[in-house]
Order: C-alpha cells, then sequence, then structure tokens
C-alpha cells in the first residue's frame, strides 16, 4: 500500500509527508504535531512545519470542499528516505485512532533541496530590496475594502468575504499560504490574454515557471518569501483528491502584504501566465502553531 505512495521517489532522495487533519480544537492540533513529531524523530526524520489553518482561500473541486473546510491542522514531516517515510507511515497505523480520531488526509512528495531550494529561499529577499512595496496596515473598513478591490485577481475565488475572513482572523501576523498545484498538459490562455502568450504552445508546468519568473519580485517587495516546496505528489490510498503535481508555501508578512502584491501591475502580468498554467489549485491560509 505504501510502496504505491513513495514510488514517484528515488530511493536516496529524501521524502515528505504533508497531513491535512480535520481537527477541531487546539488541543487536537497539539496533540496530533506531538505524535507525529514523536514518530517522525523516531524514523531518523523531523518536523518541518506545525500550522493552524486560517481559511481555505480556493477549494479545487466539489470533492474537496467539505474536508477542506474542515481542516485545522496542516504538518510537513521530512524523512532521509522513502524507506524511513514507509516505517513512519507503519508506526502511525500502529497508534491507531491514539495518533488521531480525526480524518487525516496524507500525501507524499519529493521536497526541493540544493540549487532550488537555495534560489526559492533568497531570490525574493535580494529582489525585494530593489524595489521594496510600501504595505499598509488594516486599520480601518474603507481600507480594508480597497486592498480587498485590489486582489481579486485569482478568479471566482477567493470573494470579497474570504479576503475579509481572512484578515479577521489572521490580524496583522504573518501567514503561510499552502498551494496545491495541477497543471494543465497545454497551457490555455484566455482570449483578452494572447498577447503575453508564448509564440508556440507550453505545458503548463513551462507556463506556471513564467509566472514564477515574474512574481517572484513582488513577492520579495512586500516582504514575502518561499517557505517550503515539493514535487511528485502521491496522496495515500482513501484520499480522493485527484493528481496534484506541486506543493508550493508561500509567506506573507500579513494579509496586508499579499493583498498588497495581488495588487501591483507586474503581478497581475506575471498572473495571465499562472492562470493559463493550472488546471487547478488549492489555497489554504495558515498561520504556524505558537509554542512548538
Amino acid at each position: 500500500m505504501n510502496d504505491e505512495a513513495f514510488s514517484s521517489v528515488s530511493a536516496q532522495r529524501p521524502v515528505a509527508l504533508i497531513d491535512l487533519v480535520e481537527t477541531k480544537t487546539p488541543e487536537a492540533n497539539r496533540a496530533f504535531v506531538t505524535k507525529a513529531t514523536q514518530i517522525a524523530r523516531e524514523t531518523g526524520g523531523r518536523r518541518v512545519l506545525a500550522n493552524k489553518a486560517i481559511v481555505p482561500m480556493i477549494v479545487p473541486d466539489k470533492r474537496a470542499s467539505k474536508p477542506d473546510h474542515a481542516t485545522g491542522l496542516f504538518v510537513v514531516t521530512w524523512y532521509p528516505t522513502p524507506e524511513a517515510g514507509r516505517i513512519a507511515l507503519a508506526k502511525r497505523k500502529e497508534w491507531g485512532p491514539e495518533l488521531s480520531t480525526d480524518p487525516i488526509r496524507t500525501y507524499t512528495l519529493r521536497p526541493s533541496r540544493g540549487i532550488e531550494s537555495f534560489v526559492q529561499r533568497t531570490l525574493p529577499s535580494a529582489l525585494g530590496l530593489l524595489a521594496r512595496t510600501p504595505v499598509p496596515k488594516i486599520d480601518d473598513e474603507q481600507k480594508l475594502e480597497s486592498l480587498i478591490e485590489g486582489a481579486l485577481i485569482l478568479g471566482e475565488e477567493p470573494d470579497e468575504a474570504r479576503w475579509a475572513r481572512l484578515a479577521e482572523r489572521a490580524g496583522d501576523r504573518p501567514i503561510w499560504m499552502l498551494n496545491f498545484l495541477e497543471y494543465a498538459e497545454t497551457a490555455v490562455y484566455a482570449h483578452d490574454t494572447q498577447d503575453a502568450a508564448p509564440l508556440t504552445k507550453i505545458s503548463g508546468d513551462a507556463a506556471y515557471q513564467l509566472y514564477v519568473r515574474g512574481m517572484i519580485g513582488t513577492l520579495g517587495a512586500v516582504g514575502g518569501r518561499v517557505g517550503w516546496s515539493g514535487r511528485r505528489i502521491s496522496a495515500l490510498p482513501g484520499t480522493d483528491d485527484g493528481h496534484w503535481h506541486q506543493v508550493a508555501i508561500a509567506v506573507y508578512p500579513s494579509p496586508a502584504a499579499m493583498m498588497t502584491m495581488l495588487a501591483q501591475p507586474k503581478y497581475r502580468a506575471a498572473h495571465v501566465h499562472r492562470a493559463a498554467a493550472l488546471a487547478r489549485t488549492r489555497l489554504l491560509a495558515t498561520q504556524p502553531i505558537e509554542g512548538l
């Protein structure tokens, strides 16, 4: 069962597990994180992230709607090899309900490393130093409405209500935006964005790389960065979530910083490629659990 989930990662490469857990209380969050961390350490791994879910900003499809809205916890653990990951999953199975009585969606993937990881961590900050964009504080309703209006670029979702919930729940604290990405086989540019489309057809993956190259400077300009990423995703059996190609986590100093970025002309020009690249996406706003 677990062999199938790890088949996309070579035997000598590190592997990560991502858990989306439908916890309902802070106590349940801490209990799961404590146990998952213990198992990771026992198998030579470590915990990378333990974040509480704030609000689902984009839900990919109907089958994900209920669990995405119920998700209370997001955890990433890292293992030196797929074999270590298999052992960790076997230990989790031994724990059974003691690990969690809440539903869990678990995914395996290959984390970024080396030059790719270094560039992701450092390039936004370096580019941001060249053109820092002022980020306002949300201190009145009128300013929030203006920021939300500028952020309405990602499609039908997130709408005004979700941006407002994010601002209310996250306040002026940093947010970690979890992106699940499924690329279209061939990038599809809307009729009114044909001027930005490459002269020849390209894959959705290639279009997304054009988006990343165009937006990375605007991410750094508002103080943001890439927090973590990975590819070659497989869902554990029993997780009906379709096929994903990549996970990327963008970190913003505040919801206002993300909304400010989305309103920038440079970002909007890059976003054309994102819209063309993706068959579907999941966007979940999260924050680190304090004290862990």
